[in-house]
């Protein structure tokens, strides 16, 4: 899956290149967080998923369809006219976090939790 992200992410570069010289077209790539949906029921383990991200995420809550297409619109709207070539991570904010908060490099910190 890494691999593959990364592939993608390199296209997203070369066809907005591309598109942006030959045709004026922006091109660029949404990479949503862990997504509670039917497809994503199939890999057996999303909600697993889903709790890590709640859990080491700087937003500890649930992403949502509705987020994924609020930043999908603004990509194809005027708003952004000016960006191409982009990763867009809408996913809480767990793409900047390099570890899990619950890593023991993080025992002597005092990171507020969240009560549920």
């Amino acid at each position: 899956m890494s691999s593959a992200k990364a592939a993608l992410e390199s296209d997203t570069r070369v066809l907005a290149f591309e598109a942006g010289r030959k045709r004026k077209i922006r091109v660029n790539t949404i990479s949503a967080g862990p997504l509670r949906s039917r497809a994503a029921k199939a890999i057996g383990f999303i909600d697993m998923m889903i709790d890590y991200s709640i859990a080491n995420a700087p937003l500890q809550k649930e992403l949502s369809a509705e987020e994924v297409g609020n930043a999908a619109a603004f990509l194809s709207s005027p708003l952004a006219s000016a960006i191409t070539g982009t990763v867009l991570y809408v996913d809480n904010g767990l793409n900047a976090m390099g570890v899990g908060v619950d890593s023991p490099i993080f025992s002597d910190l005092d990171i507020p939790k969240e009560q549920h």
